[in-house]
C-alpha cells in the first residue's frame, strides 16, 4: 500500500470528526448518491422508452420495405405486386441471411355497423413468412385468429378504439365495404376474433388486421400478389444501410434484365420517422441531466474536500515539515475524498438500482398514454452503461479533485502553527 493511501485511510472525515466535518462529508456522500441515482434512473428510462417504442414502430413499420413497381418513363407506379421466385431471391440476395421477408397487403375499408361506421387500413400478411409475435402481444381480448388456416379467411381484428366507437366487440360480424379503382364496391361480412391496442393511438385508430386470402380477393388480385414486400430483423439502426443496398442490387437486377420492372425501397428510418425523431430527442435530455447532475457532485464534492483540508490544516502542516511532497499531500486528500465518493457511489447504486426494480416490478410510477405511447415509464437494466456509469463517475470525480486538493499542497507548514 502506498504511504499516502495508508495515511489517507487514517484521516477522520467522518466518525469521530468535528460536527463541521461530519456535515461536509454527508453533504458530499449525498450529492454524489443523488447524482449516480438519477443518472442511472435517467439511462435506464431512456434505454426503455427507445426499447418499447422502437418496439410498437416495428410491429407496425417493417425495417425495410420493397413497394410496387415505378416506371420511370411515365412516372407511373403499379397498385400491385407478385412475389415471385426471381424477385424474393433478388431480395435475398442484398439483405442479412436471418432476416423474414414476407409478402404484405394493406387495402382501405369501411367497417360499418347498423348505426355507425369508421374507416381502417387493414392489412395482411402472409402467415407462412410473418409469426404475428407484435400483434399477438397486443391482444385484449379475444384469440389471434390462424390465419395459416382457411377456416379464419374471414376473422378480422379490430383495435380497441375502432371497436370502442362502433359498439363492437368479439364475435360480432360487421360489414366490411371495399372500395377499388373505377368505383367497384365489394362487400363482405367478417367476424371479430379478436381487439388488441398497443397504445399508439394513431396506429390503433387506423390499422386493422385480415387473412391475406380475403384481402386479395376483395382486390381482384391472385395469391402472391400484395402491396409491398417486408423485411424483418435488420435492426433499425442498419435499416437505412440495408435498404441502400437492397435498392442498388434491384436496379443493378432491371438493368440487366432479371426482373422486368424497378421496385422502390423504402425504411423504417423514413416511415417511422416522427417516433424515432421523438427518441432522439430523448438522448439531448439526458445529457442535460448528466451535465446538472455532474455539477451538483462537483460543487458538493470541492466543498466537502475544502472541509476536509480546513479540518485537517495542522496534519499538513506536520507532514510537509517531516518533508512529505506536495504531490504527496495531494495525493493523501485526493484519496480521502474519493472514500466519500465511493460512499456516495455505493449509495447511489443501491438507491438507484432499487427504485428501477421496483418500478420494473410494479410499473408505479403512470404515464398518459395518449401523450407518451406506454401507460407506465419504462426501464431496462443494462449491466453494460451500469459498469460505464460508475466508472465514468470514478474517473470525473478524481478529476473534480484534482485542482482543489492543490490548496491543501500549497499550505505553508509554519503557517499552520498559528492555526486554530
Amino acid at each position: 500500500m502506498k504511504v499516502s493511501t495508508w495515511i489517507a485511510s487514517r484521516l477522520r472525515i467522518g466518525a469521530g470528526s468535528s460536527r463541521s466535518a461530519r456535515t461536509g462529508a454527508v453533504i458530499a456522500v449525498a450529492g454524489v448518491a443523488v447524482a449516480i441515482a438519477v443518472m442511472e434512473f435517467t439511462m435506464a428510462v431512456v434505454a426503455g422508452f427507445r426499447d418499447e417504442i422502437r418496439q410498437k414502430v416495428l410491429g407496425f413499420d417493417a425495417e425495410v420495405s420493397v413497394t410496387p413497381a415505378y416506371d420511370p418513363d411515365s412516372g407511373e407506379t403499379d397498385e400491385y405486386m407478385r412475389l415471385d421466385s426471381v424477385l424474393l431471391a433478388s431480395v435475398r440476395a442484398s439483405v442479412p441471411h436471418d432476416a423474414s421477408v414476407a409478402l404484405a397487403l394493406r387495402r382501405p375499408a369501411i367497417v360499418k355497423t347498423d348505426s355507425d361506421f369508421a374507416a381502417v387500413y387493414f392489412t395482411a400478411y402472409d402467415p407462412q413468412a410473418h409469426n404475428y409475435a407484435f400483434e399477438r402481444s397486443c391482444v385484449t381480448a379475444g384469440a389471434w385468429p390462424d390465419y395459416a388456416s382457411d377456416t379464419t379467411a374471414s376473422d378480422i381484428v379490430l383495435s380497441v378504439p375502432v371497436a370502442r366507437s362502433l359498439g363492437l366487440g368479439c364475435g360480432d360480424r360487421p360489414m366490411l365495404y371495399f372500395v377499388n379503382d373505377g368505383g367497384i364496391i365489394r362487400a363482405r361480412r367478417a367476424r371479430i376474433a379478436a381487439l388488441y391496442e398497443s397504445r399508439m393511438e394513431e396506429r390503433d385508430r387506423t390499422v386493422a388486421y385480415a387473412s391475406l386470402p380475403m384481402l386479395q380477393a376483395v382486390s381482384g388480385v391472385d395469391a402472391g400478389w400484395g402491396t409491398a414486400i417486408e423485411i424483418r430483423g435488420t435492426g433499425v439502426d442498419s435499416a437505412k444501410s440495408v435498404a441502400d443496398r437492397l435498392q442498388d442490387g434491384l436496379v443493378s437486377k432491371w438493368q440487366m434484365g432479371d426482373i422486368a420492372k424497378l421496385y422502390p425501397v423504402d425504411n423504417v428510418a423514413r416511415s417511422g420517422a416522427v417516433y424515432l425523431n421523438w427518441l432522439d430527442l430523448l438522448d439531448t435530455n439526458v445529457v442535460v441531466i448528466f451535465i446538472l447532475m455532474l455539477l451538483v457532485a462537483a460543487s458538493t464534492l470541492v466543498a466537502g474536500l475544502f472541509i476536509i483540508v480546513l479540518e485537517h490544516i495542522s496534519t499538513i502542516g506536520v507532514l510537509r515539515s517531516l518533508g512529505a511532497s506536495r504531490r504527496m499531500v495531494r495525493s493523501i486528500f485526493v484519496a480521502a475524498a474519493m472514500r466519500l465518493v465511493g460512499a456516495g457511489i455505493l449509495i447511489g447504486n443501491v438507491v438507484g438500482i432499487g427504485l428501477l426494480l421496483v418500478q420494473k416490478h410494479t410499473a408505479f410510477i403512470p404515464l398518459d398514454p395518449e401523450m407518451y405511447y406506454l401507460d407506465h415509464v419504462p426501464v431496462s437494466i443494462g449491466a453494460g452503461w451500469l459498469a460505464a456509469l460508475n466508472a465514468g463517475a470514478v474517473v470525473a470525480a478524481w478529476l473534480i479533485l484534482v485542482l482543489p486538493s492543490r490548496i491543501a499542497s500549497r499550505v505553508d507548514p509554519a503557517r499552520t502553527m498559528r492555526y486554530e
